[in-house]
């Protein structure tokens, strides 16, 4: 159904995911929705708008959103610089190690998921292609998922497009959901509370004090060269290290991540009076991001498809989140780090660094990015052997 705003009238599109996105940022800071997040919020306003055929959907693949792609090719790298000018090096060493456990007991519970769903839902004998497909896109990403279809014979099935539509549109949904785990308070007293800066005395010595002689357009202005700069070269060296090495995962986030810690970290007092501005500026693009991920989540679309592929997928979901849950109460870490894991388990790396800086988690940035990195890394493998090992 043609939606009321064509998908060429971009300055129009642009203009409500930023209002969305502001409306979150403003209502969230004067406490209009109690305690429910702004991120949410702005999600929630850009679905209802594209299930109502206000908004051109994300998720349909006959048409093509200038605006949607600007924002995933050079919004979300953009971002990730600006949101790491204070990252500190030594306590990502030290704790992303954790995170990482998280995010393995994640993948285990995705694939336990669709082990379950196999045998629980009477798909019939294509049931095996779509335990791989959905264990590689929820251990990886879309990468994962169309390697793990091509490998199985999957791309020309019947499924396929409804399988597309679920992974699109139902799993935006499950990141709406994460957004709002870290607010429920029956699970909070479970759990010890994320501590930012526990171990970590970040007050800065006199002798590193910088003057603030930089004003907020020239910091601005700065924070934003920097970051593109960063971009630039990051894709560049992406390319370089693919074509070397005949990788074919996209390493653009890895490389921009890299690149950016490495210098944050040989240069801090240089980035330091940078800082809040850039991070500000990242927080704002990650907002407009997530409006889009909004824009995916058309309920009439995700409600017409196969129903049966819709409770395969919703098995795979709630195994996985309960598998994640359980572990991480095991291993003591808090909910926002499960979300966060969780999230770049489902959604990746580009969505996994977004939930760990709108939870406030500024440290836990990059460790997100690098877990989601390697669900790109094993999440084909995964899906490929578990399917069809189900097939035998």
């Amino acid at each position: 159904m043609q939606s009321f705003l064509s998908p060429d009238n971009h300055f129009a599109i642009w203009a409500i995911l930023v209002g969305a996105s502001a409306f979150g940022i403003v209502g969230e800071r004067k406490k209009w929705f109690g305690n429910i997040s702004g991120v949410l919020v702005t999600i929630f306003v850009t679905a209802i708008l594209a299930t109502a055929n206000v908004l051109p959907s994300a998720t349909d693949s006959e048409i093509s959103v200038g605006v949607y792609h600007f924002v995933f090719d050079y919004i979300i790298p953009i971002s990730i610089p600006l949101l790491l000018f204070n990252v500190n090096l030594k306590r990502i060493v030290k704790e992303s190690g954790r995170l990482m456990l998280v995010f393995l007991l994640g993948s285990f519970g995705v694939v336990l998921g669709a082990v379950a769903a196999f045998y629980l839902v009477p798909i019939g004998e294509e049931a095996f292609k779509l335990a791989g497909v959905f264990i590689g896109t929820y251990t990886g990403g879309s990468v994962n998922f169309m390697a793990v279809a091509a490998v199985l014979d999957f791309l020309h099935s019947p499924l396929f497009a409804a399988t597309m539509v679920v992974d699109n549109v139902f799993t935006n949904f499950y990141i709406m959901f994460l957004f709002l785990v870290p607010g429920f308070t029956f699970l909070l007293k479970y759990y010890p509370a994320y501590e930012e800066n526990a171990t970590e005395n970040t007050a800065t010595p006199a002798s590193e004090v910088v003057s603030e002689d930089v004003g907020f357009l020239e910091k601005m202005a700065i924070s934003l060269f920097i970051s593109g700069l960063v971009c630039a070269i990051g894709f560049w060296l992406s390319k370089v290290i693919q074509s070397s090495f005949g990788i074919k995962i996209n390493l653009d986030l890895l490389v921009i991540t890299t690149l950016i810690t490495l210098v944050a970290n040989i240069f801090p007092n240089a980035l330091r009076r940078f800082e809040q501005v850039a991070f500000d500026m990242g927080m704002f693009l990650m907002f407009v991001f997530l409006a889009v991920i909004g824009a995916s989540c058309d309920l009439v679309e995700m409600f017409s498809v196969a129903p049966e592929v819709l409770v395969f997928c919703t098995i795979i979901l709630l195994v996985h989140f309960f598998v994640i849950l359980i572990g991480g109460k095991l291993l003591n870490v808090s909910l926002k780090e499960i979300v966060v894991a969780s999230v770049a388990n489902i959604g990746g790396a580009s969505v996994s660094a977004p939930m760990a800086a709108t939870l406030g988690m500024k440290k836990a940035v990059t460790p997100a990015v690098l877990i989601g990195i390697l669900g790109y890394v094993i999440g084909t493998f995964l899906g490929v052997s578990v399917g069809l090992w189900l097939q035998q």
